[in-house]
């Protein structure tokens, strides 16, 4: 591996909006970890996880349609166009299991991390269709604009655990004169409108592999909130004291996240590409780790006195995230080759896994059970993928 590679301009460019966007959110995050009460922060961060879990919801897959379609560049705006259209109409129908559940406040920041946020369909299409440049420009500007009344609205709200929800409902007009302008730029044509029409109903049945695909995977990720938010007798507090140790080592996520985007192409056409890939991921995130763990026990020692407990916590979840960022480029792959019901088939019993191990060691354990859980089911999953990877992938 030559490490003047990670310096090309793509991987800076992208790579930046990607540190500006997760920066920001994190910036936020350990301000109101700090400032807040931590039963207020450890609401602010569930509501925060319902909204990602309720987008990937929404989204039906189409972000990874849209990524991995190999068409033509005109196919992508119109399957844009259809997405957009399903994913609102889809929101209608939620929102009365929203109303029911007394959740219906969320259904538009759930719209809006569906349509506008990351993950969500908007910024992939300007990922696939204008380049990284154009998608680092919406990124960052978006991620900016947003985690700032994010931050606003923590400072001054009087309900500060709502802060992400309030601030999701504010972009989402903004979001959609976006969109009105990027269909303004391109000319329909209503008889090849029709044709992708007939093929996006076709898509759309594959789709629904994806969207359980998707949710299993967040599932799997965000299970350890929504398993303290069960068992715990005081949820709050300890989702903050997990999330905040989460949150810390989130920022490793930026490293595989970032290569495995801007090198989406090339596993595209060499799928041989990706063992040279999760070398490069491997290297960066071990020596992030070394750089990390000082730097986390002087916080948690100096700023954030609260949490100085957490470290055993922060150094589990670090060590898993070595396993997860590998997963990344295995995952991408898979998804590149249509194997969807393979990943769904791995994250369906890796949930099923990290949820079991998780109850059975909490009682014990408490955090640091679940936390080892994670682990331990994360370290499965890429043994899972790593032997399908070579002994079936690389034979076709």
């Amino acid at each position: 591996m030559h490490i003047r590679e990670l310096f090309r301009g793509q991987y800076l460019i992208y790579g930046l909006s990607i540190v500006v966007a997760r920066g920001a959110e994190l910036a936020v995050m350990f301000f109101a970890a700090h400032y807040l009460a931590k039963a207020v922060y450890g609401e602010l961060e569930y509501y925060k996880k319902v909204l990602e879990l309720g987008g990937a919801f929404l989204s039906f897959g189409f972000p990874t349609l849209i990524l991995t379609y190999t068409r033509s560049e005109k196919s992508k705006w119109y399957l844009l166009l259809f997405a957009t259209f399903f994913i609102a109409g889809l929101s209608l129908l939620v929102l009365p299991f929203l109303w029911v559940m007394h959740y219906q406040e969320l259904w538009g920041g759930i719209l809006f991390y569906a349509l506008f946020f990351t993950g969500g369909v908007v910024p992939v299409y300007f990922l696939v269709r204008k380049g990284s440049v154009a998608a680092s420009i919406y990124k960052s500007l978006m991620a900016l604009l947003f985690y700032s009344t994010v931050f606003v609205l923590v400072l001054y709200s009087d309900f500060p655990q709502y802060s992400f929800v309030k601030a999701a409902h504010y972009f989402l007009i903004p979001g959609f004169i976006i969109l009105f302008f990027e269909w303004k730029s391109e000319h329909i044509d209503w008889r090849i409108l029709f044709k992708y029409f007939r093929h996006f109903r076709l898509l759309i049945f594959g789709a629904v592999t994806l969207i359980f695909n998707n949710l299993s995977n967040m599932a799997f990720l965000y299970s350890d909130i929504f398993i303290i938010k069960l068992l715990s007798a005081k949820p709050n507090p300890q989702i903050a004291d997990y999330s905040f140790s989460l949150n810390a080592a989130n920022i490793l996520m930026l490293i595989p996240m970032t290569l495995v985007q801007v090198d989406i192409e090339k596993l595209k056409k060499n799928i041989r590409y990706l063992s040279q890939l999760n070398r490069k991921i491997l290297y960066l995130i071990i020596l992030a780790i070394l750089m990390m763990i000082p730097a986390y026990y002087l916080l948690t020692h100096k700023f954030y006195i609260r949490y100085a407990e957490t470290l055993l916590l922060f150094l589990i979840i670090a060590g898993a995230k070595i396993f997860q960022g590998l997963t990344v480029a295995f995952g991408a792959s898979m998804l590149i080759r249509k194997k969807y019901g393979v990943t769904l088939t791995i994250n369906l019993g890796m949930i099923i896994t990290n949820v079991v191990s998780s109850y059975l060691l909490y009682p014990y354990f408490r955090l640091t059970g679940i936390a080892i859980a994670s682990a331990l089911s994360l370290v499965l999953r890429y043994a899972i993928l790593r032997y399908i990877y070579s002994s079936r992938l690389l034979k076709t």
